[in-house]
Formats: C-alpha cells, sequence, structure tokens
C-alpha cells in the first residue's frame, strides 16, 4: 500500500486508514462483536493500514499488540468541539488506552477552533508539550466545508478531514490548495457515507431520484431530514459507473482507489464493520459488496 506525507509533518501515511468502526449503520443493525473488532484491527495492521482513527468509543477493542509506542503506527483522535479546559484529559485518557505518550493527529471541527481562542491556545500549549503532533481540522458542516473549497487550509493547522468522494468532487481546489501550501489532507465519506447502504447507492438511477428518495431508502429515514442539504450532495450522483462490465455493484475499493489518484490526498479513512468490509475495500477481496458503505 503507498505511502504518503501528512503534509508538511514527519507522518508517513498509508494511503487508506481505518475509521472509527462505525460502517454499515451498526448502531441500526447492531454493533459486532469485540472479537469481530479486534479481528479488524489486526488484519487492518497486516494489510499495511498504519493510520487508526479513535474517538468514536471502538478504541476500547484496539488490541494490545497495536498499543505503545511504534514509529511506524499512528493514531488520530477526534475531539470534535471540546471545553478547552477539558482537552487535555480528553488527550490524556485517550494515550493511556494506547500506552503512547502523543496523539499523531488531534482533529478538532473547524468552527470550534475558529471561534475559540482558549481552544486554540490550549493546543498550541499541548504541541509544544510532546503530547500532539498534528492538528487536523474537521471539515464536516456546510460552512467548513465552503470556506476550505473557496479559500484552502488554515495557515497555523497542519491538514483538514474534508468531504470528497466520486459523486462529491467540489473539494478538489481546496485540496490542490493544500498540497500547495504544504498541508496535509484526510477524506470522509469516500464511499458516499452512511446514509444509504452501498447497493442502494450505486443501483440508485439519480437523473430521476430527489432528496425524498433519500430520506425513503435511508435506514434512519425522517431523522436525516434535518442533514438533507448535506446528505444529497455526498450521495447523488453516478455511483454506478464504477461497476465493470458485468457487474450489479461495484465493489468499494474501486469508489476508494479513485479518491487515492488524487495526489493532494494524505489518506482515505474508511470505516468497516467486518474482515470481509476491510478486505473489499482495500482490494484484497474480489467478491461482490453487501449493503453498506462508510
Amino acid at each position: 500500500m503507498e505511502t504518503r506525507a501528512f503534509g508538511s509533518t514527519d507522518l508517513q501515511l498509508r494511503a487508506m486508514g481505518l475509521g472509527g468502526l462505525l460502517a454499515r449503520y451498526e448502531g441500526i443493525e447492531g454493533h459486532p462483536p469485540p472479537e469481530e473488532k479486534r479481528r479488524i484491527y489486526l488484519r487492518a495492521a497486516e494489510l499495511g493500514i498504519n493510520l487508526f482513527d479513535t474517538g468514536y468509543g471502538d478504541e476500547i477493542h484496539i488490541p494490545d499488540e497495536l498499543k505503545g509506542p511504534d514509529d511506524e503506527r499512528y493514531f488520530s483522535l477526534k475531539a470534535g468541539a471540546p471545553d478547552a479546559g477539558q482537552l487535555e484529559k480528553i488527550v490524556d485518557d485517550n494515550l493511556r488506552n494506547l500506552r503512547r505518550e502523543a496523539i499523531d493527529i488531534l482533529r478538532i471541527h473547524h468552527h470550534a477552533y475558529m471561534e475559540n481562542e482558549d481552544l486554540r491556545e490550549r493546543i498550541a500549549e499541548l504541541k509544544l508539550a510532546g503530547k500532539v503532533r498534528a492538528l487536523c481540522l474537521i471539515r464536516h458542516y456546510r460552512a467548513a466545508q465552503e470556506a476550505y473549497a473557496r479559500r484552502g487550509p488554515e495557515p497555523d493547522t497542519d491538514g483538514d478531514l474534508v468531504i470528497y468522494n466520486y459523486v462529491c468532487r467540489w473539494q478538489e481546489t481546496g485540496i490542490d490548495m493544500a498540497r500547495q501550501s504544504g498541508k496535509g489532507v484526510l477524506i470522509m465519506k469516500a464511499l458516499g457515507g452512511q446514509w444509504l447502504n452501498w447497493a442502494e447507492q450505486v443501483r440508485t438511477d439519480w437523473e430521476i431520484a430527489d432528496e425524498e428518495k433519500v430520506v425513503r431508502l435511508a435506514p434512519l429515514g425522517e431523522s436525516i431530514r434535518r442533514d438533507l442539504e448535506l446528505v444529497y450532495p455526498i450521495v447523488s450522483g453516478p455511483w454506478g459507473e464504477l461497476a465493470r462490465p458485468g457487474e450489479d455493484v461495484p465493489l468499494t475499493s474501486r469508489a476508494i482507489e479513485w479518491v487515492q489518484r488524487n495526489v493532494g490526498v494524505s489518506s482515505v479513512l474508511v470505516a468497516v464493520a467486518s474482515v470481509e468490509e476491510l478486505e473489499e475495500a482495500t482490494g484484497v477481496a474480489e467478491a461482490s459488496p453487501v449493503a453498506g458503505g462508510s
């Protein structure tokens, strides 16, 4: 698996990282058992993945074999929009579980970072103390995405996590600006997100479908209506073009490989709920995909 630098940092990431193990609507369909999560982590490391995302709760299932100091294995922590006074405890708790001295990539919501001077100062202090190696802003919300596409990364950060996939390409300008300014880029929603399962997403004729179709197809139903402005552009589009002749549903690895072709992308974070999903996403397995996506 290809290795890429995370911007101007000394972090050397594989082109695919392991997301928070929340794929394919675990909250609705049920979490895989702890032993399966252990298998996922170990198989990911065996396949060459060296970036593991944490902060969703599943990090308690990271096997002991992957914990502790390792110059070639990295962990990111999603802290979201924390209270500045609580940030160090959040970081310390994560480090205690991982048995490490520093978080490799701390992820903070863009709006929280921009609006909270105390939080910015606390992050700077944690970096100076050696507890955080790199700062990555989460560009999840519409305004944060638009700001990235318009003016690129913030100068005092190390990188961003942005939405970018085969049908949602508007972040290419921001990604290019990041590459030129030496900033890292992590990708989320490479498979369209968890709003629709993969099979429904790629089989839908989006030329005649609308936002109401998304509500009908989504496992979360009406509860996603408030997020339709975000969801619809991510899932709607010609996903079926990724299929090869004779395929009803393309492998998820094709969508991930498409994102990886962008030289400005440092790594694509992909969440999985089974070893089979992981092997399909990495291109190891050539079996037909089942419903889901991340």
